[in-house]
């Protein structure tokens, strides 16, 4: 398994674009473009790459100085329960640290907070339903800026 860093102009970042759109909008009728909000630009995009094919991603953003946000985390379906979320995210957890990330936080669905728990996050706050989805989540914030250890995943 390979982990890279996606440009706007790579294919495999369209891949992941599409990706995202199939997990988490497609469902609920929302248009394409909401897959462009205002932090996409400006984050970091990493991707689990094996044999050429992309097999999850997730996205890093600085949001304020020291405070980052993960978001967009996907595994393709058929790779789900193979610890690559866990490998992208502790790739994300990483690239923060290096930024000299005070505090980093994710807004986690609701049967993924035991995986971030295992790499340092805590719930913070109550459930909410997400506006653009109607999914329950639950913030969770990590402030530990030791880095997790590299996990391996099946390849």
């Amino acid at each position: 398994m390979e982990f890279i860093q996606l440009t706007n102009t790579d294919s495999l970042y369209k891949e992941a674009l599409d990706l995202r759109y199939e997990l988490f909008f497609r469902e609920p009728g929302l248009p394409r473009d909401i897959l462009f909000d205002a932090l996409e630009k400006d984050s970091v995009h990493i991707a689990a790459i094996h044999n050429g094919a992309l097999c999850a991603y997730g996205r890093l953003s600085e949001e304020s100085p020291r405070r980052f946000k993960i978001s967009q985390m996907v595994v393709c379906p058929k790779r789900q329960g193979q610890g690559l979320g866990t490998r992208v995210l502790t790739q994300l957890i990483h690239i923060a640290i290096e930024m000299h990330a005070e505090e980093i936080y994710l807004n986690a669905r609701l049967h993924a907070v035991s995986m971030y728990q295992k790499l340092g996050f805590e719930p913070s706050g109550d459930v909410f339903i997400a506006t653009s989805t109607g999914v329950p989540h639950i913030q969770m914030v990590r402030r530990d800026n030791r880095a997790p250890r590299d996990t391996r995943g099946c390849d």
